[in-house]
């Protein structure tokens, strides 16, 4: 026996080798012969694993009792009867060892090997420097460039989610930027640095963030600002090496090179003016001035991109074939050795004309973001997220920024309104209850106001979470509402028990012969109404989000489509056509009370004004497009029945499905919910049984009904956005494909349909091959 075995390759699959000791190929005489060792004196067993042992009161005969053998032929006469990428299983050699066996010394896996054992130690700042293979002075043109190129690839990347380490801080400019001489280089390498750590601290208050999106953590020496009063002069820097380059370009012979240096020193500048400025904001107000402040700067960069476009093949680029994004000033490996073991190796960096295209696009959804301090209640607020997501999504740094201005580090909306009072506006925006009305009688009955705080104080977490959720990535929306949609129960039980003490003050007030004060709290359902439409929204997106994200199975859409078909934008349209009739009856009523109060006989023979329509039905616009998606769904929900009934749409097979568990999986988000209230498989069962009970022809002409109604319900609406076009088109070309299958076509064909989602995210345009 060997106690210790030195063979190559034998080391990492040590823990096999002792649990393989007892294999037939060893004499036992022999072993006999060898003498067996306690346990207490096995060099395989440490007295830790020994104590658990005895604690666990195991069988210790399954444990190797013997010393280290040299098993390695056997072991590689093992080996060789597994197939490629299959694994051998012991009790002490499972996955986990596996995948650290194969990782060990691979310099794909292993930070801390090479890719070649030739390869020199990569390059720091100091060595590069003693080195002279990175100038601190006296770059060309070119070079500076080529430099401010690939450091807006490297910040592209970062943003993309990739680690600082392995894109930013491989420019070694970065580590030192204080003892650079260049002007230019050194403003730019600063204000690359800051724009880091501010950028960094928008995405950490923001909190929108997943580990998908974005690499919070990086070389934290690195991060610490040289200076902290240096944040500010950063702009300053920029200019003063502007101004100095535009100096020289007037007396030199090639100043369109200088110029495309000024050109970048100049973006840089503004960009990072309103990053700054956005973060200030974010942790003071948000006001109109300082909005504004961003716009110009952001204006003014985007002016700039088109020209730095124009000039990208003036700087020096990267080598065909190397990671380095440019020749100078880089180091891809720096960090690998500061890297922990798990981390991502491969980094994928933009290439610079995307870069540009990435940073002008950045600038137009900051531009956007700026908007939100348009939405002074929730209901806009809302939409306004939600479209948000719906356009930028995939962004982190504007959804983070979007966040921020409307919610503050301080939890104030746009820094300034308590989100309690955000949300009381907001109702009276939305329903206008007259009890919210600072003019009324019974708004200083103190009873009243002590039961509204508390209800509104309820609400605040749950409507604050709903916002914040819509800042996420659409993954992670849909993953979150669905944990989310169960908190409006509660919120529910609030408002009905909130209603039900207004109209008990109602017919008490009504009672007392107080006909104003009863009228006030007449409209006692609006608190209800309100959260319940919130819980639809919610219920919507998550439902919605499926198609997104490609989660459903053709086979499925069927019950997908029917849900929001058969209830929830029902109830959706109910919310929003009663609060509607709230607002008009209580407009007529104010009527009422201006006319009995001017009692003069030239205040009545004045004539009325004429109503306003825009004004009394706010809410039509997108009643229409409610019904318009009511039909949509309709429209599907029926021409999946008929090609289902066809047998046109695959199913899976019988013994690997189970349609019911699917059917409560895809709606247990709902399932705790009061209003609406949840639908069982067998009731979806019995209605779609009785939908198909018709021919299939009949069916698809009902489709086709469907389709045409809400194209009518599309066309209705004014200022229509792309969306409400798109779902227009998708609306006009399913109609005709239902009245051509209605009228008989490819009847004895069972080919399945093409679903073609690239017109409208959620309704397909059906396609006969």
């Amino acid at each position: 026996m060997n106690p210790i075995v030195n063979e190559p390759g034998f080391q990492a699959a040590s823990a096999m080798t002792a649990a393989m000791a007892s294999i037939d190929s060893i004499d036992s005489e022999t072993s006999d012969a060898a003498g067996q060792y306690p346990m207490e004196e096995c060099v395989f067993l440490d007295p830790e694993v020994q104590r658990i042992m005895r604690s666990n009161n195991e069988d210790t005969s399954e444990y190797p009792k013997y010393g280290w053998v040299d098993i390695t032929q056997d072991f590689k006469s093992a080996c060789s009867e597994l197939n490629l990428g299959e694994l051998a299983q012991d009790m002490l050699f499972g996955l986990f060892e596996a995948m650290s066996a194969i990782e060990m010394m691979d310099p794909k896996m292993d930070v801390g090997m090479g890719y070649n054992k030739n390869d020199a130690a990569p390059h720091t700042f100091e060595s590069a420097v003693e080195a002279g293979v990175l100038k601190l002075n006296n770059l060309t043109n070119e070079e500076l460039i080529g430099v401010f190129d690939a450091l807006f690839s490297c910040i592209v990347s970062w943003l993309e989610g990739n680690s600082m380490d392995q894109v930013l801080f491989t420019c070694l400019y970065l580590h030192a930027p204080a003892k650079i001489e260049d002007k230019a280089l050194k403003a730019f390498a600063h204000a690359v640095r800051n724009l880091i750590i501010i950028v960094k601290n928008i995405i950490i208050s923001s909190s929108v963030n997943e580990e998908e999106d974005f690499q919070l953590y990086g070389n934290s020496s690195l991060l610490a600002p040289e200076d902290s009063s240096h944040v500010a002069s950063i702009p300053t820097m920029l200019k003063e090496a502007e101004d100095e380059l535009v100096r020289q370009s007037k007396n030199s012979n090639q100043p369109e090179d200088i110029m495309a240096v000024v050109h970048r020193l100049r973006f840089m500048r503004h960009f990072y003016q309103a990053i700054y400025s956005f973060d200030c904001a974010m942790k003071s107000v948000v006001d109109e001035p300082t909005i504004n402040d961003i716009y110009k700067h952001l204006n003014a960069s985007l002016e700039l991109t088109p020209q730095i476009r124009k000039t990208i093949d003036m700087g020096t680029q990267p080598k065909a074939g190397s990671d380095c994004p440019n020749p100078l000033g880089f180091s891809p490996r720096v960090h690998d050795r500061s890297q922990p073991p798990t981390f991502p190796r491969s980094v994928k960096m933009r290439d610079r004309p995307s870069s540009i295209t990435f940073l002008e696009e950045l600038v137009h959804r900051l531009k956007y973001a700026c908007k939100i301090i348009r939405m002074r209640d929730y209901y806009s607020s809302l939409n306004f997220f939600i479209d948000f997501s719906r356009k930028s999504g995939q962004c982190i740094l504007s959804r983070s920024v979007l966040q921020g201005l409307f919610l503050s580090c301080r939890r104030l909306v746009f820094g300034t309104i308590a989100f309690k009072d955000f949300l009381w506006d907001s109702v009276r925006a939305f329903t206008s209850p007259p009890i919210l009305n600072p003019k009324n009688p019974l708004a200083t009955d103190c009873e009243i106001q002590m039961n509204l705080n508390s209800f509104f104080r309820y609400c605040v977490s749950t409507f604050t979470q709903f916002l914040r959720i819509c800042g996420f990535n659409s993954a992670r929306q849909r993953d979150k509402l669905g944990r989310f949609i169960g908190s409006f129960d509660l919120i529910q039980v609030e408002a009905a028990r909130l209603d039900s003490y207004l109209s008990m003050l109602a017919n008490e007030k009504l009672a007392e012969g107080n006909e104003a004060a009863a009228t006030t709290l007449k409209y006692s359902a609006q608190f209800a109404t309100w959260v319940l439409y919130n819980c639809f929204r919610a219920m919507m997106l998550y439902l919605m989000s499926g198609f997104e994200l490609e989660l459903y199975s053709v086979h499925e859409f069927i019950y997908i489509y029917w849900y929001p078909y058969e209830l929830l934008i029902g109830f959706i349209v109910s919310a929003l056509t009663r609060t509607e009739n709230n607002l008009l009856a209580q407009e007529e009523y104010e009527r009422e009370q201006q006319n009995a109060a001017g009692s003069a006989t030239k205040n009545r023979n004045k004539p009325k004004p004429k109503k306003n329509k825009k004004q009394q039905k706010p809410y039509r616009q997108e009643i229409f497009y409610y019904h318009a998606l009511m039909s949509m769904c309709g429209g599907f929900y029926k021409a999946m029945g008929a090609l289902t009934k066809d047998g046109r749409i695959r199913q899976p097979m019988p013994k690997f499905d189970n349609e019911e568990i699917r059917f409560n999986r895809r709606f247990a988000p709902f399932a705790n919910l009061t209003s609406p209230p949840p639908i069982s498989y067998e009731e979806f069962k019995n209605i779609r049984e009785h939908m198909m009970r018709p021919p299939s022809s009949e069916i698809y002409a009902i489709a086709a009904k469907h389709f045409d109604r809400a194209r009518n319900a599309l066309e209705s609406i004014q200022n229509p956005e792309q969306e409400i076009l798109d779902m227009l088109q998708v609306a006009k070309v399913n109609y005709v494909v239902m009245n051509v299958l209605a009228k008989g076509h490819q009847k004895d064909t069972k080919r399945q349909p093409e679903f073609d989602f690239s017109k409208h995210r959620h309704f397909p345009i059906i396609k006969l091959n």
